[in-house]
């Protein structure tokens, strides 16, 4: 289900989002992204409690507890009520300050006092009535849900871009299909909760004395919500850190390049998104040898795949936006490796992350606060130094640190229980056959396809791209004994 709804939503993604640029202009949708990103950094209060109840659902679930599971729903509400209450007072400043953030732009300030209120309202409507949905998550029922909650989405957009190319003043109807599509999402997400599960009841009286009965839930979400700082600061900062260094249109510039990129990692994350639990039921089982080959094979399988899915983006990204939405919004080679290097990064750092939390490794508190400060740091100083590039750079170098030298080096003593020195190596020599590889493909393209023709370079890539594929994957199947692993698995599963 979550395959087919992303498919659909690339293709509507794609579309609104030239004609969203082409009516709304580069300045609109920079402020649009720039307020979004400041309710991301005011909904910090918010992490870890959504993925906290989930893990504390399960065993209810399992065991049928409609009492307990009563009684978790009702604590989350709780905290969720105080959320929203936090999310209200701390919108007062940033209301007062609207004025002075955006002081020079092109669009009249009451649209942005309007637009930051309905994102506002939608933020608030998750925590006051919206919360109950991850009860059908935790009960892996969401295929029951997800449809409701992107049709609705997709219907949005469809009727914004009718709005935006029909109807004059179409600003004001897109900023009002936002409000009227939150409100509905409301009452389908409590009348799909309430009719998979008629016995559920929300307890307020107790909610204190639920609090204290269920203190450990309150615990792992103090350990979550610092383990996800730094992969906040890194995904919802930079857009403001590139509109104080560089420009407003520059954040729609950098948009742009990031939901292509955005959706080549969503991609791989459908791939695996079952790749948690099962992780952390073959942990449970304590066969070390095996729980090392698992891991060897899901390594090797991970970073070839996010190996070819970054060709892919380099090599059809520049031709994508030319068509897409114009040749004006193509950015720098350079700026583009950066861009890659880092979701590169993110796509392959999944396999450790997933071992890290089987193995509930969660004592390094100060691992991702190093993160934050190390990407907020040098990304407004190369920033200020380089502008776009030194921001991307910045935040790279942050992941370099954390998330390819410290987490392996703690999965591997704390949890296997051995040396990291032999991933390290690996994964420098998976690094080098991916580059090489890379550089190789690239110059022969530049030899063969070195034309000014669209369809021709276009078709140069993608047999490029095919070429790469076969390449690694045959480099990786000799060098590797987790891709060899990982295709005899699929090899299996096609003989079913």
């Amino acid at each position: 289900m979550a395959l087919v709804l992303f498919v659909i939503q690339v293709f509507i993604g794609f579309y609104s989002r030239k004609i969203f640029l082409d009516k709304l202009g580069t300045e609109v949708i920079g402020i649009n992204t720039t307020l979004g990103n400041i309710l991301s950094f005011l909904n910090l209060a918010e992490l870890g409690i959504g993925i906290a109840m989930a893990t504390s659902l399960y065993k209810p679930i399992q065991c049928k507890d409609k009492k307990t599971i009563c009684e978790i729903i009702s604590v989350q509400g709780w905290l969720y009520r105080r959320i929203a209450i936090i999310l209200c007072v701390l919108s007062v400043p940033i209301l007062i300050l609207l004025p002075y953030i955006f002081p020079d732009t092109g669009c009249s300030l009451l649209y942005i006092y309007v637009t930051y209120l309905v994102f506002l309202f939608g933020s608030i409507s998750s925590y006051l009535w919206n919360y109950k949905e991850v009860l059908i998550g935790a009960d892996q029922k969401n295929y029951k849900l997800m449809p409701w909650i992107h049709g609705i989405r997709y219907a949005k957009v469809i009727l914004q871009i009718i709005f935006l190319k029909c109807i004059d003043g179409g600003i004001w109807g897109w900023i009002g299909l936002e409000f009227i599509a939150s409100i509905i999402t409301i009452f389908i997400i409590n009348h799909v909760i309430y009719k998979e599960y008629p016995w559920l009841k929300i307890i307020k009286n107790d909610s204190a004395l639920l609090v204290k009965k269920y203190h450990d839930i309150i615990v792992k979400t103090k350990q979550l919500f610092v383990h996800k700082i730094g992969s906040f600061v890194l995904e919802q900062t930079a857009p403001l850190i590139i509109y104080a260094f560089v420009s407003l249109s520059m954040v729609a510039y950098y948009g742009n390049y990031m939901i292509v990129i955005g959706y080549a990692a969503t991609l791989i994350n459908v791939l695996f998104e079952g790749m948690g639990a099962s992780i952390g039921n073959l942990v449970a089982e304590n066969r070390k040898e095996h729980t090392l080959e698992v891991f060897w094979e899901l390594f090797s399988a991970r970073i070839f795949i996010a190996a070819v899915s970054c060709f892919a983006i380099y090599v059809l990204m520049e031709p994508f936006i030319r068509i897409w939405i114009g040749e004006k919004y193509i950015l720098s080679d350079t700026t583009l490796f950066l861009m890659i290097m880092g979701v590169f990064i993110r796509m392959t750092r999944q396999v450790i992350d997933s071992f890290k939390n089987a193995y509930q490794l969660f004592a390094d508190v100060w691992a991702p606060v190093v993160e934050a400060i190390l990407n907020l740091g040098l990304s407004i100083f190369l920033g200020y130094l380089w502008g776009l590039n030194g921001i991307l750079l910045g935040a790279n170098i942050s992941l370099i640190i954390i998330v390819l030298i410290w987490k392996p080096y703690y999965t591997f003593t704390k949890g296997f229980k051995m040396s990291p020195f032999k991933y390290y190596v690996k994964y420098i020599l998976h690094i080098v056959a991916i580059l090489v590889g890379a550089v190789l493909v690239l110059y022969v393209k530049k030899l063969l396809f070195s034309t000014e023709d669209l369809l021709k370079e276009i078709i140069g890539c993608i047999i490029s791209l095919s070429v790469y594929f076969v390449l690694l994957y045959f480099v990786f199947l000799l060098c590797t004994d987790g891709m060899k692993h990982f295709n005899r698995r699929i090899i299996n599963v096609l003989k079913r």
